[in-house]
């Protein structure tokens, strides 16, 4: 059997030799099968455990089929612990096991995920030659690989490659290669993939939406980001949690307050309720269109009040947040209620200064004062 591993296993494990990999790496965990039952909590039980199943399994007369290695490849594959393996799909070429399909996707997404491209992108070369043929799961891995590692045009070559051997991409792949575009502020060339996605009939769903999405606001094209939401909403797929905070995000940016704050309320009339990311997003957009916000505020507003805030705001801006929480309880103590623009402006100082327990805690305090109803 040709050999798929001489060209890149010896350097693979070299770098993750158990001499060079911090003991968690061996960490293990097991389908439940007839043999595989028992579930340890010790990492070297647990690894003991693995070399203990693969060695019956190699033992045993006649050998089991390749699909029992698989379903443990998978597993090492999907918890990160795929170097681990490696010695051992090494020995099952050695004993002459046939892999099949599911075995070369593993290997694939297994070195993709530890950052072996170049060598999941050799093992794709090299399977045709086993009677294997290339599918979408295995391009798709390499394709969010190389996006990743901000190799996008070469992504893409993959991605075209796919396409001329017959292999249709799926909705994901397109997400993959759309998402990889954007991130590299690609985003014309992401918008004509997503109208060929239309072309091919293929339904873009929530992800493909809210990426785009996503990319326009921070385009700074939020007309085009707001019609791409009605459209998404028209073709019947539905809006989540992200996608409304990256449009809010956006209209806060672009100062775009009043349709920020009604698209807030229309998310929570849609029954999706904010997450800590849309009330930072708020909070942050509050304060920094604050000019504008405290005229909603301001109205009957006493004096003592504002300048409170003044103070407060002072104090926020150079780091002191015991002070400024000092002033927030006597403001109350002196019977002046702190208002909208009191909380937004120690809520946003706690959250830039990564103070996020106490931010999270002030910030369940103003909501359950009615002070981010609008």
């Amino acid at each position: 059997m040709l050999s798929l591993f001489s060209f890149s296993l010896s350097r693979i494990m070299l770098r993750y030799s158990p001499y060079s990999v911090p003991h968690s790496a061996f960490r293990l965990c097991f389908p439940s099968t007839s043999f595989l039952h028992s579930h340890s909590h010790s990492q070297s039980q647990s690894r003991d455990k693995y070399v203990d199943i693969f060695t019956r399994l190699l033992s045993m007369r006649p050998p089991p089929s390749i699909n029992s290695f698989n379903m443990i490849l998978g597993v090492l594959a999907k918890r990160n612990d795929f170097p681990t393996a490696l010695p051992h799909v090494q020995l099952l070429e050695a004993r002459g096991f046939q892999f099949n399909e599911v075995t070369y996707v593993t290997l694939i997404q297994g070195l993709c995920k530890t950052r072996h491209t170049s060598a999941a992108v050799q093992v794709l070369r090299k399977i045709p030659m086993h009677g294997i043929v290339p599918n979408v799961v295995m391009y798709s891995a390499i394709i969010d690989s190389l996006c990743k590692e901000g190799l996008v045009n070469l992504a893409f070559r993959f991605f075209s490659e796919m396409l001329a051997k017959g292999i249709s991409p799926d909705v994901q792949s397109y997400n993959i290669m759309i998402h990889g575009f954007c991130k590299s502020k690609m985003l014309d060339k992401a918008l004509i993939l997503f109208e060929e996605m239309l072309r091919k009939y293929l339904v873009p769903n929530t992800v493909t939406y809210t990426i785009l999405i996503d990319s326009l606001c921070k385009s700074k094209r939020i007309s085009c980001a707001l019609e791409l939401f009605d459209k998404m909403h028209d073709r019947g797929q539905t809006a989540n949690i992200v996608t409304y905070n990256s449009l809010l995000n956006g209209m806060f940016k672009n100062k775009q307050l009043d349709k920020a704050l009604m698209l807030f309320n229309q998310m929570k009339k849609s029954g999706i309720d904010p997450n800590i990311n849309t009330y930072r997003v708020l909070i942050d957009g509050l304060y920094n269109a604050k000019e504008i916000f405290q005229d909603f505020c301001v109205i009957g507003c006493p004096t003592n009040m504002r300048a409170y805030n003044i103070k407060i705001d002072g104090l926020c801006k150079k780091g002191l947040f015991e002070e400024a929480l000092t002033q927030l309880s006597e403001m109350e103590h002196n019977g002046c209620l702190p208002n909208a623009v009191t909380f937004v402006t120690v809520i946003h100082a706690l959250f830039e200064r990564d103070e996020n327990d106490m931010a999270e805690k002030l910030l369940r305090e103003m909501i359950a004062r009615g002070l981010l109803n609008f």
